[in-house]
């Protein structure tokens, strides 16, 4: 963007008297200062607050891949022994993949921890 830097620190100036003191809003030279500077000063906030925006942007998406490596864990692959047949003996053995929460098939879920009896606890 092109605009006069001298004029949007100003323009900031004027800001930090009228925060300071209000009864600067009314001084003629405040006014004509922010009137003259107000367009730079626009383009150079613009400017700042899409540079902050776009850091916030990049920190969700890290956030967002943190996220997703620790959802997606790395499968466990199984390779089985060959059963006999003449494919078997060919190729190898069969591969089986799975998450590392799955342990006996898909539809099961395995639990680790004492069993009822273990436990002491009848069932």
């Amino acid at each position: 963007m092109n605009y006069n830097i001298w004029n949007a620190v100003a323009y900031e100036v004027t800001n930090l008297l009228i925060d300071f003191d209000s009864r600067w809003y009314n001084n003629r030279i405040v006014k004509l200062i922010r009137t003259h500077c107000f367009p730079d000063w626009v383009i150079w906030k613009t400017e700042r607050t899409m540079e902050r925006v776009d850091k916030q942007i990049e920190e969700i998406k890290e956030g967002w891949k943190r996220i997703d490596d620790e959802k997606y864990v790395k499968p466990i692959i199984t390779e089985h022994k060959p059963d006999g047949s003449k494919a078997q003996e060919l190729l190898g053995g069969t591969l089986q993949i799975s998450a590392p929460w799955y342990k006996n098939g898909p539809n099961t879920l395995t639990i680790t921890g004492p069993t009822p009896e273990e436990s002491g606890q009848q069932k």
